[in-house]
């Protein structure tokens, strides 16, 4: 899990820095890093856009990974989970090849062009903060100066391969889920090992569920609603771009939760350090013998 807080470290970071703006209106969906809000240098702000969108990517698929690591594990395949250069690679460097592959199709088919130049004049963008701003936009079914209604179909190529993205990171996600259920189940009830050490399983099991929950709320599911307003509906609103910015801030926020709150040596660490003033008592001395009981007795109570 160290990885996935060193990521999502990297990702509040770069949200602090770009500031960007996701907006939705009608068949539009546009995410703006604006050199005025962000804390990065103009001519950066088409690099952090698309670095945005990639680690956005990565936040999708980064639970079926750890899934299919903690699988791995369980099964005892040392082959995929040793500490070696070449799992070390696989495990991070397909995320970055994701990423990579996400923002490349993003820049190719997500380009400003005269149809997003229009819609940012409406909202009340300048023509030169239109050409000084990060841009990845979709537009679904532009309007032609006569008002006929055309399809983009260079918008909805886009649009496929972030779709796909989001579905493979969903069946990647469940069906390594279940199968780490089996595998925790099976290694537990063949192993003599002790209740303890079963908690312990279960308690990694489950955070590692809940903190793949949080995602598919905050993310995924309102940008599920940004596409089907934007494509379907074609009546989005700037409320809902609004609230994509805001579930994705929280999602960053509370996503190490579940690992807090599950894990008990991760809880009752929390707990002791928010009532660090309680004093602590104080065992009188005693034997070898009747302290190595007393040490049995207490791993058997845990």
């Amino acid at each position: 899990m160290a990885y996935i807080i060193c990521f999502e470290l990297f990702y509040i970071i770069l949200e602090f820095l770009t500031v960007p703006d996701l907006l939705t209106l009608d068949y539009a969906f546009f995410i703006i890093v604006d050199p005025e809000k962000s804390l990065l240098p103009e001519n950066w702000s088409q690099v952090a856009d698309l670095i945005y969108c990639g680690a956005f990517a990565v936040s999708l698929v980064i639970f079926g990974c750890q899934f299919a690591y903690r699988y791995h594990v369980l099964k005892g395949n040392s082959s995929w989970t040793a500490s070696t250069p070449r799992n070390f690679i696989f495990w991070l460097g397909t995320q970055a090849v994701l990423a990579s592959f996400y923002s490349y199709f993003v820049h190719a088919f997500m380009q400003r062009n005269d149809y997003s130049k229009k819609i940012m004049k409406n909202v009340g963008y300048t023509d030169y903060r239109i050409e000084s701003v990060g841009f990845i936009g979709l537009i679904f079914y532009p309007k032609l100066d006569n008002g006929t209604q055309i399809i983009n179909w260079q918008s909805f190529i886009g649009v496929s391969v972030t779709t796909a993205t989001l579905f493979a990171s969903e069946f990647t996600m469940i069906y390594f889920a279940y199968k780490c259920f089996q595998a925790t189940k099976s290694f537990i009830n063949q192993s003599g090992c002790s209740s303890k050490f079963r908690r312990l399983q279960w308690q990694l099991f489950y955070a590692l569920v809940a903190q793949a929950i949080i995602p598919i709320l905050f993310m995924q599911i309102p940008m599920t609603m940004i596409y089907t307003s934007t494509i379907v509906l074609r009546r989005s609103i700037p409320a809902i771009g609004h609230l994509q910015s805001m579930t994705i801030s929280i999602y960053l926020a509370i996503d190490a939760l579940p690992t807090i709150l599950i894990i008990k040596p991760y809880r009752d660490t929390v707990i002791r350090s928010l009532f660090f003033w309680k004093k602590r008592k104080v065992a009188p001395y005693q034997t070898n013998s009747s302290n190595s009981k007393q040490q049995h007795a207490s791993w058997t109570n845990f």
